[in-house]
This record gives structure tokens, C-alpha cells and sequence, in this order.
């Protein structure tokens, strides 16, 4: 499904003006060298915020784009090779690793790898394998191969984009819900959150 705005100017000027509650912005400067950043966050793709912020927390540069409507959030979804909002370029250009987290489709808990920092991919797939969680190889569309893409924009050219199944982001809340607003975090996420903190340390 295309998206309704080609970039982050082109949403401003629709959903920022008259619709001052449809999304936030949240960014952190940390001065880390690791940027963790959730583009399709809040309401767009549930989950995402929740896990980039565990992962981060108050070590990793943050960023967070956030869906804050009632219903119909998939119109806030800008396409990563295209989401150029002002504070997410800049936090991610000055950093040596970047990872992304995004929300996929799916019924059962998978995690799909892609960006273009092969060796990152490979330690967080060790990782999150080695914790009990499954991995796969994502399709293209979602395998965040292109140049352009903002995981692949830092100072190395190269991230890591995970693209969470519905059924793995569920399991992040205790009662394995998605709907706004979420409740408690799961153990499920702080241990997910943890898989990717020992990769990015590594």
C-alpha cells in the first residue's frame, strides 16, 4: 500500500497544522555512537516505540516518530527510504550504528533482519536465536537493502533494520495486546531488549 505523503514536509503540511495531536517527536542526543530509532512508532506500528526506548534507555541516542490518532495511524507511515524528518537525519548521520525497529505483519513471533551492516545482522540474529526467539530472512520490500534507506544513512553507511511480526510485538505487553493504550511491558520485551543491547556492545 503506498503511502499518502511522500515525506516528512509533505505530512507537516497536512496532519501538522490542524492536527496538532496526530503525531510527536521525540528525540535524544546522547552523544552515544549507537542510535536506536523507531520511524513507525506510537500507533503506526505498536511496539516499536516501546522496544527502541527499552533498548536505548538512557545510554543510546533515541528517536522516536509516534502515530498518536485515534484510528486510520497508517497514514502517518513514511517509507524509511524516504523519511527525512530534520532530528531523525541528523541523530542518525553522526552515528556509527544504527538500528531501526519496525512492525510487520504476521501471526506468529519472527523477527525479520535486514539493513546493510551484515556483521551487526549476524550478532543480533545470534542473539535474539541464542534467547529463544526465531529469525528470518525478510523479503524484499522490507529488507532494508537500499542506499537510501535511513538505517543505512549513518556514519558507516550501513544499519540494522528489524522488522517485528505482529505476534512477537504482542508478546512485548502483558496481556498480549496491541491496542492504545498498551499496558504493562513484558519480561518477553525486556529480554528481547537485552539480545540487542549484548549485540550492539559487542
Amino acid at each position: 500500500m503506498a503511502d499518502t505523503y511522500r515525506n516528512f514536509d509533505d505530512l507537516r503540511k497536512h496532519e501538522g497544522r490542524f492536527f496538532q495531536n496526530s503525531y510527536k517527536i521525540i528525540a535524544k542526543d546522547r552523544k552515544s555512537e549507537i542510535t536506536c530509532i523507531a520511524i513507525h512508532g506510537g500507533n503506526i506500528e505498536p511496539g516499536t516505540s516501546e522496544l527502541a526506548e527499552e533498548l536505548a534507555r538512557n545510554e543510546f541516542n533515541l528517536y522516536k516518530f509516534e502515530g498518536l490518532k485515534e484510528k486510520n495511524n497508517s497514514v502517518l507511515h513514511i517509507t524509511s527510504s524516504n523519511f527525512d524528518e530534520p532530528k531523525a537525519d541528523k541523530l542518525v548521520k553522526n552515528a556509527q550504528k544504527v538500528i531501526s525497529i519496525h512492525g510487520a505483519k504476521g501471526d506468529e513471533p519472527i523477527t525479520y533482519i535486514g539493513g546493510l551492516d551484515e556483521k551487526l545482522n549476524e550478532k543480533v540474529k545470534n542473539e535474539l536465536e541464542k534467547a529463544g526467539f526465531k529469525v528470518g530472512i525478510p523479503r524484499a520490500g522490507i529488507d532494508g537493502k537500499t542506499t537510501n534507506n535511513i538505517v543505512n544513512r549513518g556514519l558507516t553507511k550501513a544499519g540494522c533494520q528489524l522488522e517485528i511480526t505482529r505476534a512477537q510485538r504482542a508478546l512485548f505487553f502483558a496481556n498480549k495486546s496491541l491496542k492504545s493504550p498498551r499496558t504493562k511491558r513484558s519480561e518477553i520485551l525486556y529480554k528481547y531488549a537485552e539480545c540487542l543491547r549484548n549485540a550492539l556492545n559487542d
